[in-house]
């Protein structure tokens, strides 16, 4: 799709649809306060030109889990803009809650809870804050327990919401320890719990179907943190997933009592868009937000109202995404699938290299992994000092640079999945990484090449 064309498209749009009201917005500023702005537009650009900004699109970016937006998004969030369109109001704006209404409806039917209810949100965080809020007022009296690796704003939140919060233990491999949940149900002092579908570290999942036949045994809820990985219930039933764990925790997500998904994520939209759903219809009339002194008179709940702060963020522009990449396999799922297979690719790559080692298995896309230097039972500080020098100088590698990022791990985590180690110090740093984008199979074979490269060069 052709970015620029579809921006000028979208301001020639809203500039036509401007001109049949009041007409366009003014920008007949005085000629000094034009050029001021355009001074300091120019200056602007060229602190992100040479500040050290690297682009997510950019083939050798594999920093960060977080995938550059589709054309479509770009361009239906700067139309919408332009609009400035006060979502909070119904009456006002009754196209926004209509395709808010259209989009939830979708995002419910692919997480495999047609009848669900939910609303958009600032991003996955505000949205989690809403389930846990809804968590808080069904049990006031009991606490909300999540896995020690999930989402840190989750402890965050339980301190802000004035509630108990309950860390449960993990497993070998990331994910929540059924056992050790089973222990603090037992205790009768958790209400609801969080599992996490992709948890931001390692992209782990949740035993989601575990939980939750666990959880109803004991009368607990259960929230589900899908930020990260909710979108890969589109290809639950792939061949990049068929008949694995992680494929039927995602489609348990559907037994869930709430979700939240990030658009941002894998939804290939811009950032600040996310959606909270819940089963039980009934929170509505315990949660709607009373703004009736800007609604005009609308009697009839829509899900907007629904929101902390009844606002609607980006709908026409999530709308719009998802109409360029619909909620299939064959849409936006095509996406997911080769994120998967880029990272099989890759991780069959580093199991064959003697200069890198894996972490742990992938479940999604995100792939963890350590630089050997030269040793049969790898030390700690080893793993920290080759980690620091892959990273530095990938980044800073003229012609070809490769943007990585480290995690920090601490030693018994280390120690679970490597038993042989040398633990010489408390913690570590491992290397993470995450394609950003479909690649040939070609670049992935020579970006793996590149790390392994500079993985030779490390301090040894």
């Amino acid at each position: 799709m052709d970015s620029r064309r579809r921006l000028t498209e979208a301001f020639d749009t809203v500039s036509a649809w401007a001109d049949t009201h009041a007409g366009p917005p003014s920008d007949s500023l005085p000629s000094a306060a034009d050029e001021h702005v355009e001074r300091q537009f120019a200056a602007l650009a060229d602190r992100m030109r040479g500040g050290g900004n690297r682009s997510s699109a950019q083939p050798a970016y594999t920093g960060y889990a977080l995938k550059p937006p589709h054309a479509a998004a770009v361009a239906g969030h700067l139309a919408t803009v332009l609009i400035d369109s006060d979502g909070s109001v119904t009456d006002a704006d009754v196209t926004a809650a209509d395709l808010e209404e259209e989009i939830v409806a979708e995002l419910a039917s692919m997480l495999g809870l047609p009848d669900a209810v939910g609303h958009l949100t600032s991003g996955a965080t505000v949205g989690n804050l809403r389930a846990l809020w809804v968590a808080r007022e069904i049990h006031p009296e009991l606490g909300i327990a999540h896995s020690a690796d999930t989402y840190s704003a989750h402890e965050r939140m339980c301190e802000l919401l004035r509630t108990p919060s309950r860390s449960v233990p993990v497993d070998a491999a990331g994910r929540m320890d059924p056992d050790a949940l089973a222990t603090e149900l037992a205790k009768e002092r958790v209400g609801t719990v969080v599992v996490t579908v992709g948890t931001p570290t390692l992209g782990a999942v949740d035993p989601v179907a575990d939980i939750v036949t666990l959880c109803r045994d004991h009368g607990v809820r259960v929230h589900v943190d899908a930020a990260y990985g909710g979108f890969f219930a589109l290809v639950s039933d792939a061949h990049e997933l068929r008949d694995t764990p992680t494929a039927r925790h995602l489609r348990a997500v559907a037994d869930s009592d709430s979700v939240v998904v990030d658009a941002h994520e894998h939804g290939l939209h811009v950032h600040g868009c996310g959606a909270v759903l819940f089963r039980d219809t009934g929170v509505g009339g315990a949660a709607r937000h009373d703004a009736r002194a800007v609604d005009f008179g609308s009697e009839a709940l829509r899900a907007g109202d629904l929101g902390l702060d009844a606002e609607r963020f980006d709908t026409a522009a999530l709308w719009l995404t998802l109409r360029a990449l619909p909620l299939t396999p064959g849409g936006l799922g095509e996406s997911l699938a080769a994120a998967l297979r880029d990272a099989r690719r890759w991780r069959e790559l580093i199991d064959g290299e003697a200069e890198l080692m894996l972490y742990q298995e992938p479940e999604l896309d995100i792939l963890t992994y350590l630089a050997l230097t030269g040793e049969t039972r790898p030390r700690l500080s080893s793993v920290e000092a080759a980690s620091r020098h892959i990273l530095h100088a990938g980044a800073h590698t003229t012609g070809h640079p490769v943007h990585l990022s480290t995690l920090p791990v601490r030693v018994l985590d280390f120690l679970r999945r490597h038993p042989h180690s040398v633990a010489d110090q408390n913690r570590t740093q491992i290397l993470r990484s995450v394609l950003s984008a479909p690649e040939p199979e070609s670049h992935v074979d020579l970006l793996h090449a590149r790390v392994a490269a500079l993985a030779a060069t490390a301090p040894r």
